[in-house]
């Protein structure tokens, strides 16, 4: 186990430095000193231990770390840059794989170091999940699903989009229009353009609800109730109706 750390504003600028030098054909140092030398960084405080594990998705990772920084949780913790900085340079290993051709090719430094506004804060690979699982729970599975370096059509989608990520009853809509329990991932065509009811068409549906219903307020169950026909086809079988398709 590590104790965790923050990169100081010194640290943030030498990350910077070294996302430079990666994508200029650097090596990648698997502890680089910035992440201990305290001239970089510093303990964050109350003391948190935090292990170097591999995760299997944004999920899997964004649950780890919302239980390992329960004692730092409060309104300044999302904002923290020199925390989220020293967390992405500690899993920087995952957050940008080596591809096909033995290289890394680092995204734009908002995935690694917050910063920006509007959708490019939230685009921090950690910090991101975390968030979303913070806000939403199991219903965020759909989001989180990808590797921890991927975004995923979903985030893509509705990211951009404030007013319905940050609407708990739509996300519940979502998750149950769109996620399959059997696969563990979206249900296939969920994203495909050409499909009746796919997540963009639910999109533009929403957008023309809005003007009419408060669907903040709205539960997941009211949402549906207000789709078009072509979403049927999404919308989960009552355990009923299976058990006679059976016995047809």
């Amino acid at each position: 186990m590590t104790a965790l750390r923050r990169l100081t504003p010194k640290g943030v600028e030498a990350f910077r430095g070294h996302l430079r030098s990666i994508r200029a054909g650097a090596e990648f140092q698997a502890s680089p000193a910035i992440l201990f030398v305290d001239e970089y960084s510093a303990r964050a405080t109350p003391h948190v231990d935090i292990g170097q594990r591999q995760f299997a998705s944004k999920l899997d990772a964004a649950t780890y770390l919302a239980d390992v920084l329960r004692p730092l949780d409060g309104p300044a913790l999302l904002n923290d840059i020199g925390l989220w900085s020293w967390l992405a340079l500690f899993y920087f290993d995952q957050l940008s794989p080596v591809g096909p051709d033995g290289k890394r090719k680092p995204r734009q430094d908002y995935h690694y170091i917050p910063g920006g506004s509007g959708w490019t804060r939230e685009r921090h690979l950690l910090a991101g999940p975390y968030k979303v699982l913070r806000q939403h729970g199991t219903a965020a599975r759909i989001f989180l699903y990808p590797p921890l370096h991927e975004h995923g059509t979903f985030v893509y989608q509705l990211g951009t989009r404030q007013e319905l990520i940050a609407n708990r009853g739509l996300i519940e809509a979502i998750d149950l229009l769109y996620w399959s329990a059997r696969t563990g991932r979206p249900k296939r065509g969920a994203t495909t353009e050409t499909q009746p009811g796919n997540l963009r068409r639910l999109i533009a549906v929403l957008q023309q609800l809005d003007f009419n219903y408060d669907l903040y307020g709205m539960s997941a169950h009211e949402i549906l109730e207000l789709l078009p026909a072509e979403f049927d086809q999404w919308k989960a079988v009552p355990a009923v109706r299976d058990r006679s398709a059976a016995r047809v």
